[in-house]
C-alpha cells in the first residue's frame, strides 16, 4: 500500500484526542460505607463493568472514526490480490501522446523511431476498453490533435496512418501539460497519459507550473529511440546579408557538430551552388567538436543563386543539409537625390568611361517621387534642397524595408539627419579657412573599408579638411570613423531591415582634400555598397519562423514554399512591408518570392538543429520527475507495454471505503452513545 496525498498521515495524530478526553474525564467518586450497601455491591458491579465496556466501545469508534477520515484523505491505493477486493467500475480516459519532432526520424533496428511509435499506438489501443474516452495528438513545439472521441482503433490508426514526422524541436512540458488539460475535462474517474517520444534531453522546453488536478494521473513513458545515437549535424550556413554583384566572390561559412560525446567523427561534405558543385572535402571531428569550413563562391552571373551544403548520411538525415540562397546584381540600382554641387558626388557613384558596380539614376529633392524609392537599392542624400517630411517619411519607409541610405551631413539636411536618427544629434558645422582637421586613424579597418590597405588607410588619415558637421550624440557603438577632434566622420544606424550611413563631409572640393583624392570614389561607392550591409551574416529563416517580406515591393505577391505550394496575396499598393503576411514554411527548402514577372527574392529555410540534433536521451525516471509526473510507470522493451500497463493499473485508490468506514464507525458511536445515556438514566431512576 502507498499514498498519493501523504501529508494527511499527519492528521492521525487526531486519534490521541479522544483518548486524552477519555482519560482526563473519568471521575473519581469517594467510597462512604453505609450498612444497607452491602446488599447492592454485587448488582452494581455487573452494571459498571457493561457501562465501562460500553464506554471502551465509545473510545474505539471514535478513534477508529477518526483514523479511517485521516487515512482517507491521504488516498491510499492498494495493490495486488487486496486490489480485487475494491472493485473500481470507474471509467476511463486516456490521452496518447506522440512525438513527431524532427528526432523522431532517427534510424533504429526497426526503422524510422517515429514509425516504431506509431506501431506502438496499436498496443497502447489494444489495452484500452470500448468505453474509454480516447485523444490522440502529436506534439513538436507545438500540439495537434488528431483524434478525440470514444474508443475506435481503426479511425485512430487511419488518423496516424498518413503522419509522418515534423521539421521542429521538441517541448515536452508544453505537450504533457495539453494531456493533463485533456484528462482533466473528460470528467472521467480513471486517467491514462501515454507519451511516446525519444525524450530528448534538451526537449523538454520551458519550465512550467503543473495545473492542479482533482484525479491522479495514471502516466506510461514509451521511450522510442536509437540503440547507438552517435549523430553529426550540419548546424549552420553563413552567407553575406549583402548582396554580391556579377564577378566578385563569398565566402560560405559551414558550422559542423559532432554530437557523440564518445566517438571522432569523419565524414565527406559538398557545397553545390545552382546545381554546380564548389567545393567537396571530407573533414574529422573530435568527439563533442565543433567545426567551421569555407567555401569560396563566384558569382558569374546575374540573378539568385540556390545553394545547398550536404554530408553523408547517418542516423538522423534530417540534418545532413542545409540550404542558402545568395542574391547576385548586375549593377546596384542607387537613386542620388541632389541639386547643383553634386557633380564631383556623381561622379564618384559613376565615373564617366569607367567600370562601375551602380547604376545611377539622379532626381531633385522636388521631383522625387515614392517609385523611385521602389525601385533603388540603396538612396543618397547629396547636395540641394532638403527634403519635405513627406520624403523623409519615404526614406525611412525604404531604410526599414532593407534599403540602405547614405546621408550627407549639410546644413540642409540637418532637419532630415534630425528626423531619420535615433540619437537625435546636436550639430554643428565648422568652416575653418585658415586652418584644417584630419581623420583619426583606426586601430583596425571598419569592415566597409576591408579593400582598402594600411597604406591607403595612412593615406587617408593624412587628408585635410577645412568644412564638416561636427555632431554630438551618435553613439560610440554606431560610429565607424572619427575626425582627429573625436567627432563622428561616419556613423552608421540600423533601422528595421536596413541602414543609413551619416557622412560628416561636405562633397565639394572647397571642403577639403578628400573629393580630389584617389580615396573618394572608393570611400563613397563602399559607403553605398557595404557599410549598409549587416555585419552578422544570414542563412535565410527557421522552419516555423516567419518569412521576411522583400523590400521595396507593392502589389500582389506570390510565394512558392518547399512543398511546392503556392501563396499569393495582393496588398495595399501603399501599404509597406507589413503590408503582406507571408505564410511560414514547414520543410526546408526554398521560398521564391514573386512579384510581376520578376523574383523578388529566394529565401533558404531550415530546420534548427542547435537542439534536436543532440541525440542525448533522458531516462524514464528523469523524465518523469522533470515532467511533474508523481505516477508514472516506463514501458520499456518492446514486449513490455501491456505488462507495464496492467502493473499500473493494478492498483486502487481506497480513499472512498474508507470514508464510507468512517461514517459508520461515527453512526455506530453515535447508536452506543445514545444507549449508555439511556442506560444510565434508567439506573438513576431505579
Amino acid at each position: 500500500m502507498n499514498f498519493l496525498s501523504p501529508a494527511y498521515l499527519f492528521a492521525l495524530a487526531a486519534v490521541a484526542v479522544p483518548i486524552l478526553i477519555h482519560i482526563f474525564s473519568r471521575r473519581r467518586v469517594p467510597e462512604v460505607p453505609w450498612s444497607s450497601i452491602r446488599f447492592l455491591r454485587p448488582a452494581d458491579r455487573r452494571s459498571m463493568v457493561r457501562i465501562h465496556l460500553r464506554r471502551l466501545l465509545l473510545l474505539a469508534l471514535r478513534v477508529l472514526g477518526i483514523a479511517l477520515v485521516a487515512l482517507a484523505f491521504a488516498r491510499p491505493v492498494v495493490r495486488g490480490s487486496l486490489a480485487s477486493l475494491f472493485p473500481s467500475g470507474a471509467s476511463r480516459a486516456a490521452c496518447i501522446l506522440l512525438d513527431r519532432s524532427f528526432s523522431m526520424g532517427v534510424e533504429t533496428d526497426g526503422g524510422a523511431a517515429f514509425d516504431a511509435a506509431k506501431a506502438r499506438v496499436e498496443e497502447v489501443l489494444a489495452g484500452l476498453s470500448g468505453g474509454d474516452r480516447v485523444s490522440v495528438a502529436l506534439f513538436d513545439t507545438g500540439v495537434e490533435v488528431v483524434y478525440d472521441g470514444e474508443h475506435d482503433a481503426g479511425a485512430i490508426l487511419a488518423a496516424l496512418a498518413g503522419e509522418t514526422v515534423s521539421w521542429r524541436g521538441t517541448d515536452l512540458r508544453a505537450a504533457t501539460a495539453f494531456g493533463r488539460g485533456a484528462l482533466e475535462r473528460s470528467g472521467r474517474e480513471a486517467r491514462e497519459l501515454y507519451v511516446l517520444s525519444d525524450f530528448q534531453r534538451t526537449g523538454l522546453g520551458a519550465p512550467s507550473a503543473p495545473a492542479p488536478q482533482a484525479k491522479p494521473v495514471r502516466a506510461i513513458l514509451v521511450p522510442v529511440r536509437a540503440e547507438d545515437p552517435a549523430n553529426a549535424a550540419i548546424e549552420g550556413v553563413a552567407t553575406p546579408r549583402a548582396a554580391l554583384h556579377r564577378g566578385e566572390t563569398a565566402e560560405i561559412g559551414i558550422a559542423v557538430r559532432n554530437t557523440a560525446r564518445d566517438r571522432e567523427a569523419r565524414f565527406p561534405i559538398e557545397v553545390e551552388a545552382s546545381g554546380r558543385r564548389v567545393m567537396e572535402k571530407e573533414i574529422a571531428i573530435g568527439p563533442g567538436g565543433n567545426a567551421v569550413e569555407t567555401a569560396v563562391l563566384h558569382a558569374d552571373r546575374a540573378g539568385w543563386i540556390e545553394g545547398v551544403v550536404r554530408k553523408r548520411s547517418d542516423r538522423l538525415p534530417a540534418d545532413d543539409a542545409r540550404y542558402f540562397a545568395l542574391r547576385v546584381r548586375e549593377k546596384a540600382n542607387v537613386l542620388l537625390v541632389a541639386d547643383g554641387g553634386a557633380f564631383y558626388l556623381e561622379q564618384a557613384l559613376s565615373p564617366a568611361g569607367g567600370e562601375s558596380d551602380v547604376a545611377l539614376s539622379r532626381r531633385s529633392a522636388r521631383e522625387v517621387v515614392s517609385a523611385d524609392f521602389d525601385r533603388a537599392d540603396a538612396v543618397v542624400l547629396g547636395p540641394g534642397p532638403g527634403l519635405e517630411a513627406r520624403d523623409i517619411a519615404l526614406l525611412r519607409r525604404f531604410v526599414e524595408g532593407g534599403g540602405t541610405a547614405l546621408v550627407f551631413v549639410l546644413p540642409e539636411h540637418a532637419g532630415a539627419v534630425e528626423s531619420l536618427s535615433r540619437a537625435r544629434p546636436a550639430i554643428e558645422f565648422a568652416d575653418m579657412p585658415q586652418g584644417y582637421f584630419t581623420i583619426a586613424r583606426p586601430e583596425r579597418a571598419p569592415e566597409f573599408l576591408s579593400p582598402f590597405a594600411e597604406e591607403d588607410l595612412a593615406a587617408l588619415a593624412r587628408l585635410r579638411f577645412r568644412r564638416a558637421a561636427f555632431v554630438r550624440g551618435a553613439r560610440p557603438a554606431d560610429v565607424l570613423l572619427s575626425f582627429s577632434t573625436g567627432d563622428p566622420f561616419i556613423w552608421r544606424e540600423r533601422i528595421g531591415e536596413g541602414a543609413i550611413v551619416f557622412a560628416c563631409v561636405d562633397p565639394v572640393p572647397e571642403a577639403g582634400e578628400l573629393v580630389l583624392s584617389p580615396f573618394f570614389l572608393p570611400l563613397v561607392q563602399q559607403m553605398v555598397l557595404a557599410a549598409g550591409a549587416r555585419g552578422a551574416p544570414a542563412e535565410g529563416v527557421l522552419v516555423g519562423e516567419p518569412i521576411p517580406y522583400p523590400g521595396g515591393v507593392r502589389g500582389e505577391i506570390s510565394a512558392r514554399m518547399p512543398d511546392g505550394s503556392v501563396w499569393k496575396s495582393a496588398p495595399d499598393p501603399g501599404a509597406g512591408p507589413e503590408g503582406a503576411v507571408l505564410p511560414t514554411a514547414r520543410e526546408p527548402g526554398f521560398v521564391t518570392i514573386t512579384a510581376g514577372s520578376g523574383i523578388a527574392a529566394v529565401v533558404a529555410v531550415n530546420p534548427d538543429c542547435r537542439l534536436e540534433s543532440d541525440l542525448s536521451y533522458l531516462s524514464a525516471d528523469e523524465a518523469a520527475d522533470s515532467l511533474g509526473l508523481e505516477h508514472s510507470t516506463e514501458a520499456g522493451g518492446r514486449d513490455g507495454l501491456s505488462a507495464a500497463v496492467r502493473a499500473a493499473r493494478e492498483g486502487k485508490e481506497i480513499a472512498l471505503p474508507l470514508l464510507l468506514a468512517a461514517i459508520a464507525a461515527f453512526a455506530a458511536e453515535l447508536v452506543v452513545a445514545q444507549r449508555e445515556r439511556r442506560g444510565t438514566g434508567e439506573n438513576h431512576v431505579g
